[in-house]
């Protein structure tokens, strides 16, 4: 959508709507001229959920007939289109001919706009447009079974379309639309396994966003990445956390961006032996609350281990993490690998998808469950898996790390999952897959009786799906 400014030009005493540019360079007094044009400088053609208030503040500015800014100009604000609101109805311009507000969307579906009127002739307008979560929520076709799961065609950038660790996120503002990161894994190279994004409008067909350039961060020296988790924060970024393995540490780093398309230089956040620090999952909480992250502690044995547990950690800012303490999310006889974590507000409740391995075996896990929490820390677990290795071909040896979306009256769910199939000769194929499913059907898949996982025998053959130490430089 294309910005929609209102601008009248002031001849001869008549107003005549015109195309008027110029670049403001000096500050009109509005005792000496007369304010001809409002335009939206900042906050235009957003995005948000019906009741939201946008990301970005929408910010108008003021200008004379020859395009220079004015001071104390009064402003009154009115919402005619979509039954939203601001705090202030009437804003005086500052020094540099701006006034800034809120603005929060109304109960419709659509297009809604917002006025700045100097006069009844001057005004300027900035649109946003909101969708009903529930219309919007990524759903073609229920199914009552994860076998109908479908392979997600990604364009990796080592051209193999092989990729593991899918998190999903819906963005607003500037990024707007659904995004999706993944790395890269082509039989196993950890040298690929590097964040890369992907955007749908429909969350169905993705794409590498316009102007960016995959993977969107790289290792240092001879370390690797993975496990990448992404959010969409409250200040209008996509904030995308990921772990990497160096120098025998478990590093969590983090890179954000407005549009998706332009990332800022990753940060550390912590560091940690390896492998106590394993698929880290971040959720900003209860609304507005405090962030959280969930991870797996596999000590030093890491894909050998027989005694992972969960971990939690709180932050205020999302930079500042506690140390992290044990939670009792806990799957008899089995040991969690990777975990993601969601809110779910119509539920009230954190929901966790973790893909496990029989205890004693190794990290190429064959089962992935699911578990519900109230607190975070207390968990409630289903005796079966929702799905297996061999749910669908491409899966056929491996189930692996996996994400998933509930729509906002908890009935649907989508999930997009991970996996491989080995090839001898090549070593494991890795594959991404979708499915969307009516939440009282998972809920009871998840609570059946479960039956026997793969053979003993057949797993203690399979080769590690990761490293089990870091390289060293």
């Amino acid at each position: 959508m294309t910005r929609r400014t209102t601008q009248y030009c002031w001849a001869a005493g008549i107003a005549v709507l015109t195309a008027c540019h110029a670049d403001p360079q000096t500050v009109a007094s509005p005792a000496a001229v007369t304010p001809a044009h409002v335009s939206v400088s900042a906050g235009d053609d957003q995005q948000a959920d019906p009741g939201d208030s946008l990301p970005v503040t929408v910010q108008f500015l003021v200008t004379d007939e020859n395009h220079r800014p004015m001071a104390q100009v009064p402003i009154t604000l009115s919402v005619p289109l979509g039954g939203g609101s601001v705090p202030v109805a009437t804003l005086v311009t500052d020094s540099a001919g701006h006034v800034a507000s809120p603005w929060t969307m109304g109960p419709s579906s659509g297009v809604q706009t917002l006025d700045a009127h100097v006069s009844p002739l001057v005004y300027g307008s900035a649109t946003a447009t909101t969708c009903d979560p529930q219309a919007c929520f990524p759903v073609e076709r229920l199914s009552s079974t994860l076998s109908s799961a479908t392979l997600v065609p990604l364009a990796t950038y080592e051209n193999s379309g092989q990729a593991v660790h899918p998190d999903v996120v819906r963005g607003h503002g500037s990024a707007t639309g659904f995004w999706l990161t993944v790395t890269p894994y082509p039989n196993g190279n950890i040298g690929y396994e590097n964040p890369s994004i992907f955007r749908s409008g429909n969350a169905a067909t993705w794409t590498v966003p316009k102007g960016l350039t995959n993977p969107v961060v790289t290792p240092d020296f001879n370390g690797y990445l993975s496990d990448p988790d992404m959010i969409y924060n409250t200040d209008g970024r996509l904030w995308l956390f990921f772990r990497s393995v160096i120098y025998n540490q478990n590093v969590v780093e983090l890179t954000r961006s407005r549009d998706g398309v332009h990332w800022d230089s990753a940060q550390t956040l912590i560091s940690v032996p390896s492998h106590s620090l394993v698929s880290p999952s971040v959720v900003r909480g209860a609304p507005q609350g405090p962030w959280q992250m969930w991870s797996v502690n596999s000590g030093v044995a890491g894909c050998q281990s027989t005694a992972t547990f969960i971990e939690h950690r709180s932050s205020d800012d999302g930079i500042h993490w506690n140390q992290p303490t044990p939670v009792n999310l806990v799957q008899p006889g089995e040991s969690i690998w990777h975990i993601d974590v969601q809110w779910v507000p119509a539920r009230a409740e954190y929901w966790a998808l973790y893909n496990a391995y029989t205890t004693g075996f190794s990290c190429a896990t064959d089962a992935l469950y699911l578990a519900r929490s109230a607190d975070g820390a207390n968990w409630i677990t289903y005796p079966s898996p929702i799905a297996r290795a061999g749910l669908i071909p491409e899966f056929a040896t491996i189930i692996y790390r996996s994400t998933f979306m509930i729509d906002p009256k908890a009935t649907q769910v989508t999930l997009w999952m991970s996996g491989a199939s080995l090839d001898e000769t090549v070593g494991y194929d890795w594959r991404t897959a979708t499915v969307s499913i009516a939440l009282p059907d998972l809920l009871a898949i998840a609570g059946t009786t479960p039956t026997s996982l793969m053979t003993a025998s057949s797993r203690h053959k399979l080769p590690f799906p990761e490293p089990d130490v870091a390289p060293v430089h």
